[in-house]
């Protein structure tokens, strides 16, 4: 029988905080503590967003939070699919150590993928009981947590509530959005008909918000947005119909999509106004993969999207403003990976990482609040499955500049420069066969660290 999570906690002697962390001082609830707001998007390419370089989607507010904070230009999600990305962020943890490396439940049982060269890896249910969530290491400071929104990280023992939110409307454990007007066949009831999703949750949020201004929260808000079924208010639909006829090449629904998300934030920043808390709150904006080309997203320069780990299926857009975030007039070219913001909140919150914890991600804090340059220069990537954009099992590097991508199936690699080659077009590992092989070197012996769960043959393929 699996251990309950709250059971485990307690075993540690902290209640329902683990172990693995610390408060920096005894006074649990200091209302002097930042508040954390975590939107993240569902499938929002690098380049969707105007303060990236997108001519056609309209993004004021969005535009205005990285005027007033900070703007990332290489910040990795951890896989190129959602699941594995959202767990990273929770945990702290690469997705390959707590096992969710695709989409839960994946597509396994698709008669597609039962006929493919290799057998994928099976999935876990969800975070396991025994992984700590950042939900959980800030409740010893007397933090309250909600989630509004896309959870798709399993139900049951892994459930928001059991990984350490008090307030959840979450939409099930799996699927999507079938519509973004109500009924969503979400299972949620509250919402009033024909309300649009995104306006739903961003309800809900503020709700919380006022609710607990007096009290340090944290408010993790991922959006159904820009995830298909893609759907816009019309009155925007309409405004962007138009302003394709001056611009075209672009997507009227996934434009006002954007902009729905937009006007969220826009929201949600004129609220911390109002309640007088905009400066003791930090908001940080990400997405969980790169973006969805098919639907109109864009993925910028980068090559590939969603499903892929070419950059342009990992490399998102991360804005952070609010407190502990100085205007930065240029946008910030250090390396970031989803695993580093539980650490980041951990620190800003005054929660110490105990040197028995698991975590493969680093505070960002020197790096916002100071400038300073993170003391790492590698990350990695395990992405043992067949996905729907059509990439094969694949692991990546990524060692300062230069990238190695390993294909599974053939054990092929590809090498890039990404300062010269952002777009991953001239493959050097045949012209640098020493540099591929010392990169593949160090991505086995860290696929080993992490006991990363590798594809097998498949004794049913039969080659075409």
């Amino acid at each position: 029988m699996k251990q309950n999570r709250r059971d485990f906690l307690k075993k540690l002697g902290m209640g329902t905080a683990s172990a693995l962390f610390y408060p920096g001082w005894s006074n649990f609830t200091n209302r002097n503590q930042p508040n954390f707001i975590f939107i993240l998007l569902d499938d929002m390419g690098y380049g969707d967003l105007g303060c990236y370089g997108n001519p056609f989607n309209e993004t004021p507010h969005i535009d205005q939070m990285a005027s007033d904070g900070i703007r990332f230009t290489q910040a990795y999600a951890a896989a190129p699919n959602c699941s594995p990305t959202r767990a990273s962020i929770l945990t702290g943890q690469y997705p390959a150590r707590v096992g969710i490396t695709q989409y839960l439940p994946g597509n396994s049982n698709y008669k597609r993928f039962q006929k493919t060269k290799l057998l994928q890896p099976e999935l876990p249910g969800g975070i396991a009981p025994e992984v700590t969530t950042v939900a959980e290491a800030l409740q010893p400071r007397g933090y309250s947590s909600a989630i509004f929104g896309k959870w798709h990280l399993g139900e049951d023992e892994h459930a928001p509530g059991p990984c350490g939110f008090d307030t959840s409307i979450h939409g099930g454990p799996y699927g999507n959005h079938s519509s973004m007007f109500a009924p969503y066949k979400l299972g949620f009831e509250s919402a009033e008909e024909g309300e649009y999703l995104t306006d739903f949750l961003t309800r809900n949020a503020l709700d919380f918000v006022e609710a607990q201004q007096d009290d340090p929260f944290f408010l993790y808000l991922p959006f159904y947005s820009v995830h298909n079924p893609i759907g816009g208010k019309p009155d925007l639909v309409e405004k962007y119909r138009k302003k394709k006829e001056k611009i075209p090449g672009y997507n009227p629904e996934y434009a006002a999509m954007v902009e729905g998300v937009d006007t969220a934030v826009g929201r949600i920043r004129q609220k911390l106004s109002e309640l007088g808390i905009a400066d003791n709150t930090q908001i940080i904006f990400f997405s969980d993969n790169g973006g969805s080309e098919k639907p109109g997203g864009s993925t910028g320069p980068f090559r590939k999207d969603k499903g892929w780990l070419y950059e342009g299926g990992i490399r998102v857009p991360f804005i952070a403003s609010g407190y502990g975030v100085p205007t930065r007039d240029e946008p910030n070219r250090e390396m970031v990976f989803s695993t580093d913001f539980l650490p980041t909140m951990l620190d800003y919150a005054g929660i110490s990482l105990h040197e028995d914890y698991p975590g493969d991600g680093i505070s960002l804090k020197p790096v916002i609040s100071e400038g300073k340059s993170p003391d790492r220069n590698t990350l990695y990537w395990h992405y043992p499955h067949y996905s729907w954009a059509g990439s094969t099992p694949s692991s990546a590097i990524r060692k300062g500049n230069m990238k190695l991508i390993q294909f599974l199936e053939d054990d092929r690699l590809e090498l890039y420069n990404l300062e010269e080659d952002p777009g991953e077009t001239n493959n050097l590992a045949d012209k640098y066969p020493q540099k591929a092989r010392t990169l593949l070197h160090q991505l086995e012996a860290w696929r080993k660290s992490v006991d990363a769960k590798m594809p097998k043959p498949n004794p049913d393929y039969q080659e075409e």
